[in-house]
């Protein structure tokens, strides 16, 4: 042994699995957090729930079922402060 700890769980983000699908999927919850913003400047708020719907669903593959509920909280923390920041600038 060489006294390393082993960690037998992804990280936050998938840095343990190294796998695209993880890449693909912050990018995706990337995009859609730029969707958010721009239904949040529209008043589009029909958009602006299927994006946190559609984000709901692609957590459990970025992150895995074990973390999704943290994630989901910090994603909807976010989706918080764009209502916030968008209502308070117009």
């Amino acid at each position: 042994m060489t006294g390393r700890i082993r960690h037998t769980e992804p990280a936050f983000g998938g840095e343990y699995r190294r796998h695209a699908r993880s890449e693909l999927g912050s990018a995706l919850l990337a995009v859609l957090l730029f969707a958010e913003v721009g239904s949040s400047l529209v008043g589009a708020g029909t958009v602006f729930f299927a994006c946190i719907v559609f984000a709901w669903l692609v957590l459990p593959a970025v992150v895995g079922f074990k973390n999704v509920l943290d994630a989901g909280c910090f994603f909807m923390l976010v989706s918080l402060g764009i209502v916030v920041v968008v209502s308070a600038a117009s």
